[in-house]
């Protein structure tokens, strides 16, 4: 089955890439066994030591399972989340991954996490939820764990594997995050009201609220880390020049931290003038270029009260 390993490459990194395929490709199913270390030294035509390298640095990436004795062998083991997770993270630990980055995807991703999991909950769910909420955050440790499983869960609750093992993927990172940075009670009392705000707009099946409450969530959770970590946080106006899809409720919030934070634009003082500029601002208009040319991004908050 596998083809006798070269000299021009490193013969290790053959036998790896090999077997890894004939996985990966289906030829094997977790449980099944490959071969002995005597048949597979045959075959790959290498020595023991050079078949125990490659055979370790599988069995570090979870695909096979080493067995002794006068039954054992090569075998293939089931990946687990846990050993992707690490896989993907012992990559990613050479790369530059910021708050402001993280912050980014849980925008991008949570939203309509929630909004699958409202349309979905169920009581048993509710008590769930309900377990992984502290009143008390006494050991940041245990908050940190609690806070991150409510997440994780609400991903659970989509039943897509890809989904969840990226939502694992980037709690691990927070994890990692928070445990670093002395984040203080007032952060997890904060994190706990948003929770409570998540779960009651779940409890309700309020899929236009979970959204609105998860988006307060994750901006707030990370403006914190930001701040506390010195780094720069994520603003989620830069998205409305993307061409992304954006929500009512992602521009709802848009609006309003455009309002508290951004001060009117030089654009939008050209075009009005600057004091009808001055009055569309505080009526709530939110007016972003979109790319180089003359395209502009325009939203009002209520019509109601919008006056020229």
């Amino acid at each position: 089955m596998f083809q006798t390993a070269n000299r021009t490459h490193k013969i290790s990194d053959q036998i790896i890439e090999q077997i890894r395929n004939a996985i990966l490709s289906g030829h094997f199913k977790p449980g099944d066994k490959v071969a002995s270390e005597k048949e597979l030294m045959s075959e790959f035509g290498v020595s023991k030591a050079t078949l125990r390298e490659a055979l370790r640095v599988l069995e570090g990436m979870g695909l096979v399972e080493i067995r002794k004795g006068i039954t054992g062998g090569v075998f293939i083991a089931e990946v687990d989340m846990k050993t992707t997770i690490h896989g993907i993270m012992n990559f990613l630990h050479f790369k530059t991954i910021s708050i402001k980055d993280i912050t980014m995807i849980r925008y991008l991703l949570e939203p309509p996490v929630a909004q699958i999991a409202a349309s979905r909950i169920q009581p048993e769910d509710i008590v769930k939820l309900e377990s992984m909420i502290t009143e008390d955050p006494v050991v940041p440790h245990t908050i940190v764990s609690r806070e991150i499983g409510f997440h994780r869960y609400l991903a659970r609750m989509t039943e897509n594997p890809i989904l969840i093992l990226v939502m694992d993927f980037i709690d691990n990172i927070l994890d990692d995050i928070k445990s670093q940075l002395n984040l203080g009670g007032e952060f997890y009392h904060k994190v706990v009201k948003s929770h409570r705000a998540i779960l009651e707009c779940l409890k309700q099946k309020d899929e236009v609220g979970v959204r609105r409450e998860i988006i307060n969530d994750l901006l707030e959770v990370g403006n914190h880390l930001a701040k506390a970590s010195g780094t720069q946080p994520f603003d989620p106006s830069i998205l409305l020049g993307e061409n992304l899809p954006i929500s009512s409720e992602q521009t709802s919030i848009l609006l309003e931290r455009s309002l508290n934070e951004v001060p009117v634009s030089k654009d939008l003082q050209r075009i009005f003038g600057e004091e009808l500029a001055d009055r569309l601002h505080k009526q709530g208009v939110v007016f972003r270029r979109i790319g180089t040319g003359e395209l502009y991004f325009i939203a009002l908050d209520d019509l109601s009260h919008f006056s020229l």
